[in-house]
């Protein structure tokens, strides 16, 4: 008797155990679930701890659709959490930029990100390098009107076109070329070759900065992040809405640059929709 007492006692214990595992793993968001769907090489008990924090932070509805959950939650934290990346690639002006309106921690108000301008690209850096007598541009660039330093760098739009795929469309390969090499696939701001006739139309960008790089994005830092890493930011901008942005002012030169197509019925959210009015966005 003594003997089956215990037998039942441990039973009870195991079977309590196990539906505190399963509650636990049900409560879990999608992308901690998919572990147990996964290899787990890389996928530690700190990892899943991002990937939890990035599903709660994420200021969008995202699609998960055909996407690696896990990714999508690592790359959320990395983009918000780490990178800022809303902060460069908002569409947002004055005075909010980034922050939805009410909510701009810097008024003393509580933290909301603008979702309607959410990585739309748009924000203007001004030139890639200021003029410095003597120093830069170099000196036949210094004008009669002025030194010439090429036009303002603006900000992509990252938000994912018809396709689901990244910037606008792009592969993963390309999207690796330009965080590890800081390749500027759109070939928007050329080198100059000799001093523009038109400063006021021209695209190209004195010596010694070379065009065929993205200027100002940070890329020499991110290049130093893993393959890992970098494919977990392109699932998750790959999972965020579309936005087609028709407000900010492009890079000169590229009027389509912050133009996305959203595709066919692809409208904008009912919830954002007063927000948004000349947005075309993908849920």
């Amino acid at each position: 008797m003594k003997t089956r007492k215990l037998f039942k006692l441990a039973s009870a214990a195991v079977l309590t155990l196990g539906a505190i595992a399963l509650t636990g793993w049900l409560s879990a968001p999608p992308s901690v679930q998919a572990q147990d769907n996964h290899q787990g090489n890389h996928k530690d008990d700190g990892e899943a701890s991002l990937v939890r924090i990035g599903f709660k932070i994420a200021p969008v509805p995202l699609n998960l659709k055909g996407k690696d959950p896990w990714k999508v939650g690592l790359g959320s934290y990395l983009v918000n959490a780490v990178g800022d990346c809303n902060g460069c690639h908002t569409g947002g002006g004055p005075p909010n930029f980034n922050y939805a309106p009410g909510g701009n921690p810097y008024f003393g108000q509580p933290t909301k990100t603008d979702p309607t301008t959410y990585l739309e690209g748009g924000t203007d850096f001004g030139p890639a390098v200021p003029p410095v007598p003597g120093v830069y541009p170099p000196p036949e660039y210094w004008l009669t009107s002025g030194p010439y330093v090429g036009p303002d760098i603006i900000t992509r739009n990252l938000t994912p076109d018809k396709t689901g795929r990244a910037e606008g469309g792009r592969t993963l390969e390309q999207f690796k070329e330009i965080l590890r090499h800081g390749t500027d696939l759109d070939k928007i701001h050329r080198t100059c070759q000799e001093p523009p006739s038109d400063p006021n139309t021209a695209t190209c960008l004195p010596p010694p900065v070379d065009g065929n790089l993205l200027q100002v994005m940070p890329w020499p830092v991110f290049h130093n992040m893993t393959d890992h890493q970098i494919e977990a930011i392109y699932e998750y901008l790959g999972a965020i809405p579309c936005i087609d942005n028709t407000t900010s002012t492009p890079p000169r030169g590229a009027p389509n640059e912050l133009r996305n197509d959203c595709g066919d019925g692809q409208a904008v959210g009912a919830d954002n929709a007063s927000e948004a009015q000349h947005r075309t966005r993908r849920q």
